[in-house]
């Protein structure tokens, strides 16, 4: 179970194909560096987790999208499709910040190219009314 915890604890990654997000979910990126008992645990029990973190994020409603390790850093990257409700993906978070199998933990959202070239395109609109120098 402890495995499982820490699978989805950790991180996210910048997946080549990643499914579009639909009004109903939003995409986040989830980068961990696991500390030295997580990697104790991982070497005394190796095994691809993406099943067990699959079925996890299914249960509450989302979608794995990708998840990596990055080769020389020792870091977790996955990627979720999450249900759009703030509190519940504030606590998807935060539920994994007590485990003490983290040195660090990052959210990240996740915008589309196409809603990225929107916000590109926005942007005259932003500085025509910021005071901001």
């Amino acid at each position: 179970m402890k495995a499982l915890v820490f699978s989805v604890i950790l991180g996210a990654s910048a997946s080549m194909t990643m499914a579009e997000a639909t009004t109903d979910n939003r995409t986040f990126m989830f980068v961990g560096t696991p500390n030295g008992p997580a990697w104790e645990m991982l070497i005394g029990s190796p095994g691809d987790r993406e099943a067990s973190v699959r079925s996890g994020i299914e249960k509450l409603g989302g979608e794995l999208l990708s998840y990596y390790w990055g080769l020389g850093n020792g870091k977790n990257y996955i990627t979720v499709s999450l249900p759009d409700d703030p509190t519940f993906i504030q606590a998807f978070y935060l539920s994994r910040m007590g485990d003490g199998l983290l040195n660090d933990y990052q959210m990240i959202e996740l915008m589309s190219s196409p809603d990225m070239a929107e916000a590109l395109a926005r942007v005259p609109e932003v500085k025509a009314v910021d005071d901001l120098k």
